[in-house]
């Protein structure tokens, strides 16, 4: 995890002044220059489009880091990512035929408020396109660990093209409409550029689209990326079927765009999965073909603490401020209705943050397969428990339902690496982990309000959670890494004192 951690840095850097550009979108631009109703619009056609994008990458955006380090640079693996490049346009082509065909019964399926609004819904195809190609370059850069500049697009470019939008809107110089006309616009650029970067820093020409492998390998390649479509359609589903839902069933995009206020800060908690995610999995996945698994077994648990602490320090820091954070937000008493989703998402975040590095455990080893099972499960379990809680609890219910989703997943994921590869991610470790958020939650149970100031009260909370929390851990040594990053820091900087 030593190399992860010193790659992840400029990563991080980019991604967390990327949050603070979305908490200056999500949280005040827009809540102060668009309505709830065209925040819920404008969600709406994203999440959809999230939805159908394991269908039209059918698995390729995973095969990168599975596959590509068995092919030989150049010719070869040209030839294997022009494959990858050309089977979602296949997909891409026959799903637009299929719309097409269907539009207005498809319309009709989503809802009264989808079809009173449907013009909007002819964005859904572009942004499919633009989040295809962007997430399978990104797949392909990472496993040359080239994620900075995919990261710097991502979260500065495409946040910095909505703000600029959002003040152009704000003075009447476009509509609505054309507002995520442009946004849309920005999308395609991205990938253009992307796409450019990619081409002049992997060396990347076109060639005929071939696997170039051995019957075996070309077989496990199909398997794995068949598997791999059932199992991220069923991640994407837990993660996006419930705006849909929520649309569905109560016809209220208003709705919608106070459940998307409040998902969006409970994501913060996320952020740092995705970024070691992205850096992890290609190392692990060498690790495992190359049969080091006494490391495996070490990157296994040192991912699964280090993320442990980092959800619940974030998933507090959230939690723990909420009140304040809905009071300095334009517009904070009509979004507050979202506080109880902010905590059951974030709940599931930390869940997930905890238990997730089985799915390191799953996909990169030959107990992919196991996907086949556990995805069609977490897509009922997730219909039903959507279906159930929203009807009887609205938007909060549909959070309910996620936290539930999630909570089951994880546990049985755990169960499956524990039982089939002997690994066990939970440690004595976590019991630290867990009396230090216990001390902290105590805490919090009996402190009074400070400051009238609501900035200055966030503030004192997040110091508290950082000195009580981040402290425990490391006076306990929960963390070896973190402890030796705070030691290596602390060092060069008396170093440099003196």
């Amino acid at each position: 995890m030593g190399i992860v951690i010193r790659k992840t840095i400029s990563t991080s850097i980019i991604n967390y002044f990327g949050v603070l550009l979305g908490v200056v979108n999500v949280l005040w631009l827009q809540t102060t220059i668009i309505s709830e109703l065209e925040i819920g619009i404008l969600n709406y056609i994203f999440d959809v489009s999230i939805l159908l994008f394991p269908f039209i990458l059918l698995g390729t955006s995973g095969l990168p880091a599975r596959f590509l380090h068995t092919f030989k640079e150049g010719r070869e693996q040209n030839s294997f990512i022009s494959l990858l490049f050309l089977v979602p346009l296949i997909a891409l082509l026959l799903l637009a035929l299929v719309f097409l065909g269907f539009k207005m019964e498809i319309i009709a399926w989503l809802g009264d408020d989808a079809l009173k609004y449907s013009n909007y819904l002819i964005y859904v195809l572009p942004i499919l396109v633009c989040y295809i190609y962007q997430y399978l370059i990104e797949a392909i850069l990472a496993t040359k660990s080239l994620t900075v500049f995919s990261s710097f697009m991502k979260n500065i470019y495409r946040r910095v093209v909505l703000i600029g939008l959002l003040a152009v809107f704000h003075f009447g110089f476009i509509d609505f409409f054309q507002l995520i006309f442009w946004y849309v616009a920005a999308h395609f650029i991205e990938v253009v550029i992307l796409f450019i970067f990619f081409r002049s820093r992997c060396k990347f020409q076109f060639s005929a689209p071939k696997m170039l492998t051995t019957k075996a390998n070309k077989k496990e390649i199909i398997s794995y990326a068949a598997y791999l479509i059932i199992g991220v359609s069923g991640v994407v589903m837990v993660g996006k079927i419930d705006s849909v839902m929520i649309s569905s069933i109560t016809d209220d995009f208003k709705l919608l765009g106070i459940y998307a206020i409040a998902f969006f800060i409970a994501t913060i908690i996320e952020l740092p999965k995705r970024i070691i995610h992205q850096l992890v999995f290609p190392i692990l996945t060498k690790k495992i073909t190359d049969k080091k698994n006494d490391e495996v077994a070490d990157m296994f648990k040192q991912t699964g603490i280090n993320m442990a602490i980092i959800s619940l320090f974030l998933f507090m820091l959230v939690w723990f401020s909420i009140d304040e954070l809905f009071l300095i937000i334009p517009n904070g008493e009509i979004y507050s209705k979202g506080k109880w989703v902010v905590f059951f998402i974030g709940l599931a975040k930390v869940f997930d943050g905890v238990f997730s590095t089985s799915d390191f455990m799953i996909n990169g080893t030959k107990n992919y397969r196991w996907n086949g099972f556990l995805a069609p499960l977490l897509i009922v379990v997730t219909l039903v428990s959507n279906y159930v809680f929203i009807n009887a609890y609205g938007i909060v219910g549909a959070a309910i339902a996620t936290s539930i989703t999630i909570f089951s997943y994880s546990i049985i994921k755990y169960f499956l690496v524990f039982l089939k590869l002997k690994m066990n991610l939970l440690s004595l470790n976590h019991i630290f982990i867990l009396i230090n958020a216990g001390i902290v939650v105590l805490l919090f149970a009996f402190k009074p309000r400070v400051f009238e100031n609501n900035f200055l009260e966030i503030i004192l909370n997040s110091l508290i959670i950082t000195i009580v929390f981040i402290g425990g851990n490391l006076l306990m040594k929960s963390s070896d890494e973190m402890n030796e990053l705070i030691n290596r820091f602390y060092r060069k900087l008396t170093k440099t004192g003196k």
